[in-house]
């Protein structure tokens, strides 16, 4: 079964990315989901010696593990609030992490927050692009429309309908990803 994580990018104790993300894999059938909270995963400033994009070899533990752990994965999505019109250090710090791992990763970009989160889906995705990420798709929810400031989810059925497709796409890229590998 293809591997789907589904990262919460938020750290904070009040976060509702937690909600967020389990209606994201309440629509992932199929998939064998890996739920990766940045809050447990606690990687530390980057404090590696050589940048990701180099392609030396890790010398923490830490990031060995995180490398490991996001290489593992057949797709990923990112479910991030919108904080101040961008997204929490946390995920940033996550992010600049790896390279090769974010490289061609059939990815769906989910934020939260005022506006639909558009500023923070603008963001990431031109963060992912420089990773050559494959985004197939943003999903906005929007606070007083889709999900309330205390994360009790009521999402417009348009909005889940794009969810669903995007979940469609997303599988259609992760199983060309692993076909190319196998061939």
């Amino acid at each position: 079964m293809a591997s789907l994580g589904i990262i919460v990018s938020s750290t904070r104790p009040n976060r509702i990315g937690e909600h967020v993300a389990r209606w994201v894999g309440e629509h992932a059938d199929g998939w064998d989901i890996d739920l990766i909270d940045l809050r447990t995963v606690a990687l530390p400033h980057f404090d590696e010696l050589a940048p990701p994009k180099s392609g030396a070899e890790r010398t923490t533990d830490h990031a060995r593990a995180w490398a490991e752990r996001i290489g593992a994965l057949d797709a990923a999505i990112i479910v991030t609030p919108q904080y101040n019109g961008s997204y929490p250090g946390s995920l940033k710090n996550a992010v600049d992490y790896l390279y090769a791992e974010w490289e061609n990763l059939p990815t769906i970009l989910v934020g939260y927050g005022w506006g639909e989160a558009a500023d923070v889906l603008e963001l990431l995705g031109r963060l992912m692009a420089r990773f050559g990420t494959d985004v197939v798709s943003e999903i906005g929810l929007g606070l007083g429309q889709d999900l309330s400031p205390a994360g009790e989810l009521d999402v417009r059925p348009e909005v889940e309908l794009a969810l669903v497709e995007a979940l469609g796409t997303l599988r259609e890229h992760a199983d060309a990803r692993i076909g190319a590998t196998v061939a």
